[in-house]
């Protein structure tokens, strides 16, 4: 197993092909940010509110995170060149291999990406006369941004497991969160906050301006989307004798 995880990483991290996932990590915050202008009004705000405020966008780093988790497995059948994977290690080696790997990389990804993120944001405070103020609540917005991309990755190779297709993952994990997801929580955000791109994302902005869930209901909640779904893409995996 071990090694089909260490193959796994090697491969997410090779070739030009990879460029995607990289972009697509730092594009999710980045679409967050911009959607909402008002978090670059910092007249008269504190400086720890301002650098809470900036760092919220990190949270959704779950939807990225999916994207990443769901390549390792899509990029194979988009190649066709998982029939020969799974001839050589197996569907139980190729199955937890692919999700082990996938998180791993979505882990160091949301880290490098926290870090320059908020190497940019002390940047941008600067210019606008204020420091950088990592309080409690800034924290727990990594630890909520690392959790989440933990179980993004594993829903995200889950479904592509599921579909096994690389155009319908991308669907289901990028187009899916941006437009239905956000367009419920300016909506509804009552269904809304039971998704699962949503509910991980609470997991570091718990609450957030009354419409997400709070900490531990979000963590059962997306925990609960991520057993799931792994659960449904192993029996299907198994049972198509993938």
């Amino acid at each position: 197993m071990r090694n089909a995880i260490r193959s796994e990483m090697l491969r997410s991290v090779s070739g030009l092909s990879v460029l995607p996932v990289y972009f697509v990590a730092v594009l999710m915050p980045a679409f967050v940010l911009f959607s909402d202008g008002t978090r670059f009004d910092l007249a008269g705000v504190d400086p720890a509110v301002a650098t809470t405020r900036l760092l919220e966008p990190l949270a959704w780093s779950v939807i990225s995170a999916a994207f990443v988790g769901a390549y390792a497995v899509t990029r194979e059948y988009y190649y066709a060149s998982m029939e020969r994977t799974l001839t050589g290690v197996g569907f139980r080696r190729a199955f937890w291999g692919k999700l082990v790997a996938g998180v791993v990389i979505s882990v160091a990804l949301s880290v490098g990406v926290s870090a320059v993120w908020t190497a940019g944001v002390s940047l941008f405070l600067a210019q606008n006369g204020l420091a950088l103020d990592l309080t409690g609540s800034a924290w727990r917005i990594y630890a909520g941004a690392l959790a989440g991309a933990v179980l993004g990755a594993f829903i995200g190779g889950a479904i592509g497991w599921i579909t096994r297709n690389y155009y319908a993952t991308a669907g289901l994990v990028l187009v899916f969160p941006m437009i239905l997801e956000f367009g419920l929580l300016r909506t509804a955000p009552e269904v809304a906050r039971f998704s699962p791109g949503l509910a991980i994302a609470a997991l570091g902005v718990p609450g957030f301006q009354d419409r997400l869930l709070e900490s531990i209901p979000a963590l059962g909640v997306g925990s609960a989307w991520t057993i799931g779904l792994v659960a449904i893409a192993w029996f299907i995996g198994r049972r198509r004798g993938a």
